[in-house]
């Protein structure tokens, strides 16, 4: 009997259309009591708003209108304040910066660095100002410190912990012992403790600092009054780091990226850093002296380019990260899933980069058919020890040059020969021997064979026994020599070890690659099968290194595997021959004894998709080179290469995404190129908030040359600037930058994300105050040593229609961050720069859909057409600025008249648009000014399996599944969440944008938008409702990096009001793969999913789902300084 489940029915407070408000609040913004119990989001507006009240002293009419607007999610406080607001814990005066989103410092003394670990520990966004004027006040660094290590994180009791820290000095000893305390306070004053030791005038030379964190509570602990969880994790790297940095400055003062390295090093104990742009160590570059691991890549290398070799200018090292495989009919690269690899843009050639996320099936990969030149190697020296003098089979050897013979040998004893190991003594048999099938060979092949065993033991000075053993289809060829047996086994191969490609076979010359080649063939390689099988083996990393030779030399191979019927045998993995078989033959079949690959008709192998052809070319031209024409059918590469005589790279299909490894990652940067050839393929190179003056040539370069190499010619990163990773650096114009200056600076935030300017002049008109330029880290906010407080309008909850309400929620929104004004800094500097320049700011989000609804699929049409001045077009800008500055001035009009009626300092600038990412989420709003990424879309959220909140999302209705790291031991994704090697949680949430369905909007490509179009619409915002900043990510494509330049440029020169923006790579494909964060999806399947999620559904009320599971506290708790979707993406897996 089946039971009907009974349903608890309570009307949302969030929208329909908002999928992810439920486990994104839960997640983000409800608190849990004292008793155990979480928040509804009503609990939460009564909460902040008794904060907002008793802060504010507010009237009632304004303490019902902020009410409102906030229950009706038209106008919210900052997510800061969704947090803390109203509780105890805010009410302290050294807690007030904790209210508050962001943040701005000029660093001038040692305060501020401990100022700005404070701040990051109560979860805003910190700024920092780096320039000469400011860092030259801070003293010359005159003591050498050494730092001393006692005490574990949470060795003290809980009941016994210091939560101040405790400092001891000896200054007869000239030692410092520094106690950290249990408390966020603890955590700044042992930090800040230690960088004044360095200019501590009591000492004169080295100083000792004895550093004790036993009073630390452990990662995982509770914290009361902020909330959330403990992580110390990183806490014990940063005291030996940071000494290291101010060592390196003894008698002289720090320079701006030492300052900027010490506050990013306090930085990454508080947070984690992004996902970054890299490949896997052991991914195979190709340079001038052959394929080099990237890992031993050198600053000043030639790597093969589309263009010839180009110089390699800059190396970093990204860390242990993810890699993905990007399963193909070809080899299969590894990268991260923000790098960038080339795929085929048309059937002629042309270059698109997408992200491995961005990936779609059929996509075709752009694969090297250039032949790598290598260069001249050698065998590595004779280090076999000595034999005594009666010993039979220590017969001398000499290591030969590594000609095609000798290549050839290492090649066929990787595939079939046998190394004799050690007998229990641990002395060797001394004997190299391979094997061979004496039945199926023609006796010519096993005669060639052994002929060419001779002919490469004979460059070592040696012979080989030959035979057959009594009663098996196996021929022998035995050399007896312990010192060959010794030698081997040192550089060639070791009886049940994993295989590698020797250094001295990847930078070989190109006879030696095909040499070796053809000994792989040779030994258990099938030129008969269809297609040519070259290698298999049970060595997975062996054979990926096979197929980036065999790319080395212009032909792509094919990956497979073999799964056994036995569970006790190991999977094999197989490289085919699918095509290029002419140049096979060419370069590889005159060192086989095998001979040639049988040629066939040119029908499969590697294809172009008859579509991408179809657009190229008629279908009489597609008939006239031999093609049948059809749209539906692919064209084969090397018969189109031929027919149409173009130079083409191999275009390698994409299947999909495969294995995923965590392993240590690095990039490179090319000059001129900005892209190269990596295990065949070729692939780009990679690339808070940090300020400095445009003319300091230290910052400028900062995150270039970050790589030294040591006396031995080594190269390795400096540790002591990995943490210049956590921050993006901005260089300050002071006058207007030149045409130059400016396209510098968009190409290189279109192939790095670094290098972007501001143009102080403007930031300084709007703050009317010299020196106010500071910025927050998403850029959004003008000043100097502020803070800053921002509401938030969710336009896409209010009628383009309803005039009334538009401004009852700027007028909320003004009364929000107004009231915060009241609070008294006890930090000087801070409260004197809110008594002479108070910072607030009323931004708004969802303005692409508030226009849509206003305006129609008209503007729409009119946007993807590049928003032209044409008589509609004019229209349409005259009523985006008639909102706009309507809007503005209802914000400057309420918060000047509570200041004035509180007597408080008018703020002179109260309007900006911030990045605007997580709440957005809670009203399904398109964040700030910018367009959705789709009408319709799967968004996925990673959570921890069974995270109470997960589970809710389960009885709510919502489909979860195995992350796309969960697979089983074929490397298939598992399918079942309950699955015991399942670890990790994904939420499926199918997502309409709420003017979807308006006729002919599904027709408009806004995934085409170009950049001028998002420019002019960003400067429609910025010069007719801003008065700090937007905060603006232009994506934009390669070819339009000048253009976008060339109006920059025209912007500042003309004073349109220009001060900054961020630039972002554009990807035209937003097909994914399953269980991306993000994929967009049809109506048909949008519909089909949300009847799925209604069938499913067990109750209405998502906070009882969520009692019903929840059992402790969220690591995650809390909102970021920072939530911009562009930050948030791709999801942070929990730790």
């Amino acid at each position: 009997m089946v039971q009907e489940l009974e349903r608890s029915r309570t009307k949302s407070p969030f929208p329909e259309a908002a999928p992810a408000a439920y486990p994104v609040f839960y997640r983000t913004y409800s608190r849990r009591s004292e008793e155990g119990k979480r928040e509804t989001w009503q609990d939460v507006c009564d909460r902040t708003l008794k904060g907002l009240v008793e802060l504010g002293t507010l009237t009632d009419a304004e303490r019902e209108l902020v009410s409102r607007m906030q229950r009706e999610l038209k106008a919210m406080p900052s997510g800061r304040w969704l947090w803390v607001g109203g509780t105890d814990w805010s009410k302290n005066p050294k807690n007030f910066s904790g209210a508050y989103n962001c943040t701005s410092t000029n660093v001038l003394d040692w305060r501020a660095f401990g100022l700005m670990m404070d701040l990051a520990m109560m979860g805003c966004g910190t700024g920092a100002v780096l320039e000469p004027k400011y860092i030259n006040q801070l003293p010359p660094i005159r003591n050498k410190l050494t730092v001393t290590m006692r005490g574990d994180v949470g060795m003290t009791v809980a009941s016994q912990r210091r939560e101040e820290a405790e400092i001891k000095v000896d200054e007869a000893n000239s030692r410092v012992e520094i106690i950290a305390g249990d408390s966020r306070q603890g955590w700044v004053k042992s930090y800040q403790t230690l960088l004044e030791l360095s200019t501590d005038g009591r000492f004169d030379g080295e100083v000792e600092a004895i550093i004790d964190l036993s009073d630390i509570r452990p990662a995982g602990e509770r914290l009361k009054g902020f909330g959330g969880m403990a992580n110390p994790v990183k806490l014990p790297e940063l005291y030996e780091r940071c000494a290291k940095i101010l060592n390196a400055a003894v008698g002289r003062q720090l320079n701006s990226i030492e300052c900027c390295l010490l506050i990013d090093e306090a930085a990454a104990c508080v947070v984690a850093g992004n996902i970054r742009r890299c490949l896997p160590e052991d991914a195979l570059v190709h340079t001038a002296r052959g394929l080099v691991p990237i890992k031993d890549v050198q600053v000043g290398d030639q790597v093969q380019t589309p263009i010839g070799y180009r110089q390699v200018v800059n190396k970093f090292d990204q860390g242990q990260q993810d890699v993905y495989e990007i399963e193909t009919n070809g080899p299969v690269p590894r990268a991260t899933l923000n790098h960038q690899v080339a795929v085929f843009g048309n059937a002629k050639g042309q270059v698109e980069w997408k992200r491995l996320a961005e990936l779609s099936e059929g996509d075709r990969l752009m694969h090297s058919n250039q032949i790598l030149t290598g260069t001249l190697t050698h065998l590595p020296a004779d280090t076999t020890a000595q034999r005594p003098e009666q010993s039979h089979t220590a017969k001398d050897i000499r290591i030969p040059e590594l000609n095609a013979a000798v290549a050839w040998l290492i090649g066929f004893t990787h595939g079939d020969g046998y190394v004799a190991g050690r007998n229990k003594h641990n002395k060797p048999y001394g004997r190299v021997e391979w094997a061979m099938n004496e039945r199926d060979n023609d006796p010519r092949l096993l005669s060639q064979l052994r002929s060419k065993v001779d002919a490469g033991l004979a460059e070592f000075g040696l012979t080989a026994t030959h035979g057959s053993v009594r009663g098996e289809n196996t021929a022998k060829s035995v050399c007896s020599s312990i010192r060959l047996a010794e030698y081997f086994h040192t550089h060639i191969k070791q009886p049940n070890q994993p295989l590698e490609v020797p250094s001295y076979i990847l930078q070989g010359s190109i006879d030696t690659r095909a040499a070796y080649l053809a000994g792989l063939m040779d030994s258990d390689g099938a030129v008969n099968n269809r297609p040519p099988h070259l290698l298999t083996s049970v060595y997975r990393n062996f054979v990926r290194q096979v197929a980036a030779v065999l790319s080395s030399l212009g032909i792509a191979g094919r990956l497979s595997t073999t799964v056994p019927t036995n569970a006790n045998w190991q999977i094999k993995y197989n490289l085919k021959l699918p095509a290029l078989k002419g140049q096979y033959n060419a370069l590889i079949a005159p060192h086989s004894a095998k001979g040639p690959v049988r040629i066939g008709l040119k029908t499969y192998g590697f294809t172009l998709s008859g579509a991408m052809m179809r657009e190229a070319y008629s279908y009489s031209e597609m008939r006239g080179m031999g093609f049948q024409g059809s749209y539906s059918v692919d064209s084969n590469y090397e018969r189109y290469s031929v027919e149409a005589d173009l130079d083409l790279d191999i275009p390698v299909t994409v299947d999909g995404l495969g294995s995923y490894d965590h392993v240590q990652t690095y990039d490179i940067e090319v000059e001129e190129a900005h892209c190269f050839y990596c295990d065949g393929y070729l692939t780009h190179n990679s690339a808070g908030m940090r300020q400095f003056d445009s003319n300091d040539d230290v910052a400028t370069g900062a995150k270039e040359n970050l790589w030294r190499q040591d006396a031995d010619g080594n190269w390795s990163i400096d540790p002591t600037k990995d943490a210049l990773r956590m921050a993006n650096h901005t260089r300050v114009f002071h006058e207007k930058p030149s045409p130059e200056e400016i396209e510098t600076a968009v190409r290189k935030q279109f192939y790095s994300g670094e290098g972007a300017i501001q143009w102080a002049g403007e930031a300084e008109r709007r703050a009317q105050g010299k020196g106010r330029y500071g910025l927050n880290p998403c850029g959004e906010i003008l000043g100097q040593d502020f803070h800053c407080n921002l509401a938030e309008i969710h336009l896409n909850q209010i009628s383009p229609n309803d005039e009334e309400a538009q401004d009852d929620a700027f007028r909320a929104g003004g009364i929000a961050v107004a009231a915060l004004l009241n609070h008294k800094f006890m930090e000087e500097r801070y409260q004197k720069s809110r008594e002479e320049d108070p910072i607030v700011g009323v931004s708004f989000t969802g303005f692409f859909d508030f226009c849509v609804k206003a305006f129609g699929v008209e503007w729409l049409e009119w946007f993807a057409a590049g928003r032209p001045d044409t008589m509609q077009g004019l229209e349409f800008k005259e009523k985006e600025r008639a909102y706009l500055s309507r809007w503005k001035q209802v914000v400057h009009e309420t918060v000047w008249e509570y200041c004035d009626r509180h007597n408080i300092r008018r703020p002179n600038r109260c309007t900006t648009v911030q990045p605007a990412g997580t709440k957005s989420l809670l009203t399904g709003a398109s964040s700030g000014w910018h367009p959705p990424k789709a009408q319709r879309f799967i968004r996925r959220i990673t959570f921890r399996k069974d995270d109470p909140v997960a589970l809710a999302c389960m009885d709510y209705g919502y489909s979860v599944i195995p992350s796309q790291s969960d697979k089983d031991e074929k490397g298939n994704l598992l399918e079942d969440p309950f699955d015991p090697r399942c670890s990790e949680w994904l939420v499926e949430l199918p997502v309409e944008v709420d003017w979807a369905n308006l006729p002919g909007a599904d027709e408009v490509p806004i995934e085409q938008f170009s950049a001028l179009s998002q420019f002019d619409f960003y400067m429609q915002v910025q010069k007719y409702y801003t008065a700090h900043n937007t905060s603006a990510t232009i994506e934009l494509r390669e070819n339009e990096i000048e253009p976008l330049a060339q109006r920059i440029t025209e912007a500042i020169q003309n004073d349109e009001g220009y001060v900054s923006a961020a630039l972002l790579a554009r990807f035209d494909d937003l097909q994914t793969f399953p269980r991306l964060p993000f994929e967009p999806i049809s109506k048909e399947r949008y519909e089909e999913m949300l009847v799925e999620v209604r069938s499913r559904r067990r109750t209405e009320n998502f906070h009882d789902a969520l009692e019903k599971h929840d059992a402790g506290e969220l690591i995650e708790a809390g909102p970021a300084g920072c939530d911009s979707d562009k930050c948030l993406m791709p999801e942070k897996k929990p730790s």
